[in-house]
């Protein structure tokens, strides 16, 4: 279970768009206070194509290829969210075991420093349960030069002994940050390519996968006055049923945030491929400003994963969203 982008921060700098829920802590027993404080030992981050945080992953695991991190045939895995440095100022006070208790996250002791080069961050540990799995769980917050990073790291309890413990907390203290790559090469190293831009233009990647896009000169707009949308692959393999992907479909697009009285409108499934495809109209109320807003949404179901656009512009500006459909038709995965 990999939660999709924390909420608040990512929605500040553009509409209704959900900033990584940053979760997880681990069972951080064995290493102890002496250990994070130990001199990190040399060890060579590796950085996602185009990202500026990386890390030196425990032995077995891997790049991840629909995400930016690693991952293990065990199912662990750990994801790298690049974020503004004003983000550290919201998540700093946030991140406590309080805060995470009440989102379900068990978390064992208090935050701990994590040592930085050149920066500074903390660590939470603990455990969950999800889809009828128990995870141990980390969390931990960096900063640097380049800005604010937030590494989830999440271990099947049955995987302990192929991922253990020790490896992942040797693996936090070598988390490390260079140069960020311009907003061209970060979409170019996206896991999908979108074919049709039908007058949007790209504004953030986030999350190493997901990519937002938007109408008009604000590159800020937190009242949602330009179109704008959002391309979301699912962070991890997500147990959708067959012939449940629609009622999934309409959770997440009744479940968007900073909105109410959330209407379908138009429903149609389909099948392309090997892929089960569902696409919604609606219409909802913004919370924060009252305005009447139009949405549509396209996911696409295909081996336990799921690629989710979904777009917003005012209720009477149909044709963005007509044309957010031509974009949502036109993503397709490298």
């Amino acid at each position: 279970m990999i939660d999709a982008p924390p909420r608040g921060l990512l929605a500040r700098l553009l509409p209704n768009r959900r900033a990584l829920r940053g979760v997880l802590a681990a069972l951080g027993g064995t290493l102890g206070l002496a250990a994070l404080h130990a001199p990190v030992q040399a060890a060579e981050a590796v950085f996602p194509a185009a990202g500026s945080l990386g890390l030196a992953p425990p032995p077995g695991m891997t790049p991840a290829k629909g995400f930016a991190g690693f991952e293990h045939r065990s199912g662990a895995s750990i994801i790298l969210v690049e974020m503004p440095p004003e983000a550290w100022d919201q998540i700093n006070g946030r991140f406590t075991p309080e805060a995470l208790g009440a989102t379900g996250f068990r978390v064992k002791g208090a935050r701990e420093a994590l040592p930085v080069d050149g920066g500074e961050g903390f660590v939470l540990r603990g455990s969950q349960s999800a889809n009828g799995l128990t995870y141990a769980k980390w969390v931990a917050v960096v900063r640097g030069a380049p800005g604010t990073g937030l590494v989830t790291v999440q271990v099947p309890e049955k995987a302990a002994k192929q991922v253990p413990e020790a490896a992942i907390e040797a693996a936090l203290r070598t988390v490390a940050f260079r140069a960020k790559a311009s907003l061209a090469d970060q979409v170019a190293a996206l896991p999908y390519s979108v074919g049709a831009l039908e007058g949007f233009r790209p504004v953030i990647v986030f999350a190493g996968n997901g990519l937002i896009l938007t109408e008009g000169p604000k590159d800020v707009d937190p009242e949602r006055e330009q179109p704008a949308i959002i391309v979301a692959p699912s962070l991890g393999q997500v147990p959708v049923p067959a012939g449940a992907e629609t009622a999934y479909a309409r959770r997440l697009f009744t479940q968007q945030k900073d909105a109410r009285d959330v209407v379908v409108t138009q429903e149609d499934r389909s099948v392309r491929g090997g892929a089960t495809v569902v696409r919604l109209r609606g219409t909802f109320t913004d919370t924060r400003t009252g305005r009447s807003m139009g949405a549509m949404q396209t996911v696409v179901f295909e081996d336990s994963r799921y690629l989710r656009v979904i777009g917003f512009a005012g209720a009477d500006n149909g044709d963005a969203l007509t044309r957010a459909e031509r974009v949502a038709a036109s993503v397709a995965m490298r």
